[in-house]
């Protein structure tokens, strides 16, 4: 863990610290229940000021030392007087403007803890797929920021990042690729760049050209942009949604769409995957209960990979399930999915055996 964001309870809904943890591994801890434990080593915390009341700082006050040890910036508004006062009576702290542009908060962060997320890759992990790893992570970073920021999506580095993974995948393997991108510290990351992974691997099995291949994995990375817009206390919850949380959840590809329509420099087809791969081909998946003619190969695609990845993927509140047991439940799901796709991807992973017999491959 890097940073512990403190508030006087829930983070108040336009704080910038919500932001945060889509870029640095963090953990919410009230006011009251600081201490050498929930701290932890973190290596710095940020305070926010806003709507906290006398008792949360008392407690803060009295737990001090758990923090005072690493650097610690509070988020007032210097309109505020009662704010900058609270920021005082703490002690040795940085405060920044709350309503200054997050770039500016994303900075000074960075600069506090910046860590190599190559570190914790495994150590035999190939140098083209380290670089490809590395550079996908940029530009999910970079989208992120492009998202809550409002700015362009920077199409070079996405394109960059697509060629890169190709090239580790022909090179190293699935298999480097996905042991690579567990190590993530974010469940959300780590989501996008395994069906990237996967979809670029199942895309060049079917043939397809190198453009496709490219753009499938560009689709990936993208596809749960509007991801962004839901409150990680929902997205990173330790257990099991309620159905409000559920339906907050459902609405992504919905957010997706907002994030993407005014974005002219995004392909059609990206657009499609970010908002069409929860549909199903018997017209009974969401938002829009699209049906098979409407849906292109590409989005069916991604649908398999995003499904095989989420069935796959250890999460605290769920085990990892087997690969072969994924692909059960794939093919159980019948005229939902694409199973010529399905057919296909277990072949891939396993053998012509495994995929059943061949079948022609649905051109992108």
């Amino acid at each position: 863990m890097q940073i512990v964001l403190i508030s006087d309870g829930p983070l108040p809904l336009d704080s910038p610290v919500r932001k945060l943890p889509f870029f640095f591994p963090s953990r919410l801890i009230d006011m009251d229940k600081v201490s050498p434990d929930t701290v932890g080593d973190a290596k710095l915390a940020l305070v926010e000021l806003l709507e906290a009341t006398n008792a949360g700082l008392t407690a803060l006050k009295a737990s001090w030392n758990s923090i005072a040890t690493i650097p610690v910036i509070c988020l007032v508004s210097h309109k505020v007087r009662r704010e900058v006062i609270q920021a005082s009576a703490l002690g040795n702290t940085e405060t920044l403007e709350r309503d200054a542009p997050f770039a500016l908060l994303l900075k000074r962060v960075k600069t506090l803890v910046e860590t190599d997320i190559l570190e914790a890759l495994p150590r035999n992990t190939p140098t083209q797929t380290a670089e490809a790893y590395n550079k996908s992570n940029s530009f999910l970073e970079s989208l992120c920021f492009s998202t809550v920021e409002g700015a362009k999506v920077r199409i070079n580095l996405m394109n960059e990042s697509a060629e890169e993974m190709l090239t580790a995948l022909t090179k190293d393997g699935l298999s480097c690729w996905l042991n690579a991108v567990g190590t993530h510290h974010s469940a959300t990351y780590c989501h996008s760049l395994q069906v990237a992974g996967l979809a670029g691997m199942l895309a060049k099995h079917l043939g397809w050209s190198e453009e496709d291949c490219k753009e499938v994995i560009a689709g990936g990375l993208v596809h749960d942009v509007g991801k962004t817009r839901i409150p990680l206390t929902i997205l990173d919850k330790p257990g099991k949604l309620t159905k409000e949380e559920r339906d907050i959840v459902d609405r992504h590809p919905m957010f997706g769409r907002d994030i993407l329509k005014s974005r002219l420099e995004v392909s059609p087809d990206i657009k499609r995957m970010a908002i069409q791969h929860h549909e199903f081909l018997d017209g009974s998946g969401y938002p829009n209960r699209l049906k098979a003619d409407r849906i292109i190969p590409k989005v069916r695609l991604i649908t398999v990979c995003d499904i095989f990845a989420a069935l796959t993927e250890e999460r605290t509140y769920k085990e990892s399930m087997p690969t072969r047991t994924a692909l059960s439940v794939l093919k159980d799901m019948g005229p939902k999915l694409d199973q010529k796709m399905v057919a296909n991807l277990a072949e891939m992973l396993f053998g012509r055996a495994f995929g059943g017999v061949s079948r022609q491959a649905p051109a992108a």
